[in-house]
């Protein structure tokens, strides 16, 4: 993986990690999943903001894209 894309994965997760804990974000394949989707779209630019702002933004966004993955 490359390390643009491996920041951005990683910057995702974290995100998930503050709103549902790490060991639960640890153990979801699913969310590992969403956030390379989302590390590998180059359309989706980073949120920026404070880190209730970023929550929300991963939050809304699985919820558009949580089921489709």
């Amino acid at each position: 993986m490359e390390s643009y894309v491996k920041n951005r994965y990683q910057f995702a997760m974290s995100a998930f990690s503050r709103m549902y804990g790490v060991d639960h974000v640890k153990s979801s394949t699913t969310i590992s999943r969403f956030c390379m989707k989302w590390a590998e779209t180059e359309d989706q630019n980073p949120p920026s903001g404070t880190l209730i702002d970023i929550n929300f933004y991963f939050k809304d966004l699985w919820e558009i894209w949580g089921g489709y993955i």
